[in-house]
């Protein structure tokens, strides 16, 4: 910030003195400007505050022509109460000096002839004092930027906390009504098998035990995947990303689905041709890839093929899961990432789903620097894409 000393009085020979006593110790710092009336110093004070330039002290005569020294300081006062105003005066004249101490808060009067030393300790105190509080100022400005965006940070994650919590609590009430469903499926199995077992035939006993054994199943992958989901949301799902083989890995995941896929006379058709290796958590990967794949089986038809493509391109490796299903409505495709939304839906042999898979999907994607999008049609199919960072 440039800075500048305004010097007033009706006598040349006084400004001389004045610039002369004062200059070797401000003129580096400050511009020192001399002028002979009081209404000339104001429009210099003006001129200055336009330019840029702070003005720390004025020092005035008392007796001048036209306006007086007091009533000089008294406009610059309003124009900024922190200048320090100096009043000098040959004539004791104690209603002048009053005047400026009440209505200007005059800093210091001192009388003519001057003690040079006295003067130059003087507007050094008072540069100082200045100085000082400006910087207080700036200081207080900043604080209170400081403070009111930490206001707004509060209050931001103020609101995001509040909306994770009611969106964790529609999440829970959603996978507690599911884990009920399954209880009371349980509870009516067993009870049938306890009072009628023995009026139950061979062949009525095999389909309760069935149903006992998939309400289990389901259950256990309903537990399953909101265990890797809290897991992931607190940090303590373990991760341990490597290279690996994609081809390999594919073909691996390919043999533990193809029991559930037969069941449906559906081929898992998979193109070796564009595999190349990736940098991943396997088990991370194995359980997004079983998801999917699952998921493809789920909605499709008896007889058709899931497909299953790898591209790769500016160091990412693409994984396509194509079915030619029921396909997802444009409505629902909104939702199916949020925790807050019940996704459970049912396959074309009404096959149960726990609805948390694509979400631990997305959630085990971005752990591994991923990302996972679909595109669908009703009727038609969906393809599921995910990408991964290509090793290498």
């Amino acid at each position: 910030m440039k800075q500048a000393i305004i010097c007033v009085d009706d006598e040349d020979i006084i400004l001389e003195a004045l610039k002369d006593q004062l200059g070797p110790f401000f003129e580096n710092q400050y511009l020192i400007e001399t002028t002979t009336t009081a209404e000339e110093a104001l429009e210099i004070y003006d001129e200055l505050i336009e330019s840029g330039y702070d003005v720390p002290v004025v020092i005035s005569d008392y007796l001048m022509p036209g306006m007086r020294g007091d009533e000089l300081l008294i406009q610059v006062h309003k124009r900024n109460p922190k200048v320090l105003k100096i009043l000098l005066t040959g004539h004791a004249n104690i209603d002048g000096i009053t005047n400026a101490i009440n209505k200007a808060n005059l800093y210091r009067y001192i009388p003519k002839p001057w003690d040079r030393d006295d003067l130059i300790l003087t507007v050094r105190e008072a540069v100082r004092s200045f100085l000082q509080e400006l910087e207080i100022l700036q200081k207080n400005e900043e604080l209170t930027r400081i403070n009111e965006n930490l206001e707004l940070i509060v209050a931001e994650r103020t609101s995001e906390l509040s909306e994770a919590n009611a969106t964790k609590d529609k999440f829970f009430s959603i996978i507690a009504h599911d884990l009920k469903d399954s209880l009371a499926s349980l509870l009516g199995f067993a009870e049938m098998l306890s009072n009628d077992f023995s009026q139950l035939c061979e062949s009525d006993t095999k389909a309760i035990v069935d149903g006992i054994h998939h309400v289990s199943d389901q259950t256990y992958r309903l537990l399953q995947n909101l265990l890797g989901w809290a897991n992931i949301q607190i940090g303590n799902a373990p991760f341990n990303p490597d290279t690996f083989d994609l081809t390999a890995f594919i073909l691996d995941e390919i043999s533990w689905l193809e029991r559930q896929a037969s069941k449906k006379d559906i081929q898992l058709v998979f193109d070796e041709t564009n595999t190349m290796p990736v940098v991943a958590d396997n088990k991370m990967i194995s359980s997004v890839f079983r998801n999917l794949v699952g998921n493809a089986i789920k909605y499709s038809h008896k007889g058709n093929p899931v497909e299953i493509l790898v591209q790769h391109s500016n160091n990412r490796v693409c994984i396509d899961i194509i079915d030619h299903g029921v396909g997802i409505p444009e409505e629902r495709m909104q939702k199916l990432f949020h925790v807050n939304e019940s996704n459970k839906t049912y396959g074309t042999e009404n096959e149960d789903g726990t609805g948390l898979g694509l979400i631990l999907c997305k959630e085990y994607l971005l752990k591994n620097q991923g990302e996972i999008t679909l595109r669908s049609e009703v009727g038609k199919g969906t393809t599921v894409r995910f990408c991964l960072p290509a090793a290498e």
